[in-house]
């Protein structure tokens, strides 16, 4: 279903169209990052798969290259997803990083000036010089929207870091979801919150297509802009552990 969407989306106006990056024909060593696609620069863009439950949640471990917390605890999440037993019913997939262009230059957009939590193909998109010219039009969104298609979740947590943060935002049916995620990491460091409105408008962004237009939970974590990544671990381990660990499945439901 995501496929027709993908395939529709690239035959809007980009300067120069890139087709969709192609599924994996067989699923590659659990645990083991492997390349689904590349940059505008020619970086790779990686995924792991760890357990093999029939609840599906995907992790995007960074979108946007000046926004470091999250992706800066990656590497300790992919650890935590290798514990034996830790997943319960659940299959995880974790990106480490949609936008290793802005990441290498600390940007908030990719190489081409593109802002990649604009660029999805939501209801809401509207052409501009930071959003692109069309819905998917950089290679980026391409690889990331063809490997949700692929992986079919059920529910996709994205990090980010704010000034306001740390706090969850949802879209579509998250409302429990995230509230479980911000009581389990403020009971471990304080301060997290549900934040239900972001307070602006977010064209073309993950949320709003996956979440707002087909109805799946989409979780962004906000981290605090600034947070030292070791003190962001503990909230975002007790509250992956609530969410992902042994027993959360009954929260994960379609």
């Amino acid at each position: 279903m995501l496929r027709s969407i993908l395939i529709l989306a690239c035959l809007g106006a980009c300067a120069a169209p890139r087709p969709p990056q192609s599924a994996p024909v067989a699923e590659p060593l659990p645990h083991q990052w492997h390349t689904i696609g590349e940059s505008v620069e020619g970086r790779p863009i990686q995924v792991a798969t760890f357990g093999t439950g029939s609840r599906r949640v995907y992790v995007i471990g960074g979108i946007h290259g000046d926004e470091r917390p999250g992706l800066e605890n990656v590497d300790r999440l992919r650890e935590l997803l290798r514990v034996d037993g830790f997943l319960g019913d659940t299959t995880v997939r974790l990106l480490r990083d949609v936008n290793p262009d802005g990441s290498e230059h600390r940007t908030r957009t990719n190489a081409n000036g593109v802002d990649l939590n604009r660029n999805f193909p939501a209801q809401n998109f509207r052409p501009s010089d930071g959003r692109g010219p069309a819905p998917l039009c950089e290679p980026e969104t391409q690889a990331l929207a063809a490997d949700l298609e692929a992986f079919d979740p059920d529910i996709v947590m994205v990090f980010h870091a704010a000034r306001r943060g740390p706090f969850v935002n949802f879209n579509g049916p998250g409302r429990l979801l995230a509230e479980r995620f911000a009581r389990a990491a403020y009971d471990a460091v304080g301060d997290w919150r549900v934040v239900p409105d972001m307070g602006y408008a977010t064209p073309g962004s993950l949320g709003s297509w996956l979440g707002d237009d087909r109805g799946l939970p989409v979780l962004t974590i906000e981290f605090g802009r600034e947070q030292d990544p070791d003190v962001v671990w503990p909230g975002l381990e007790q509250a992956l552990v609530k969410t992902l660990g042994p027993g959360a499945e009954d929260h994960l439901a379609r």
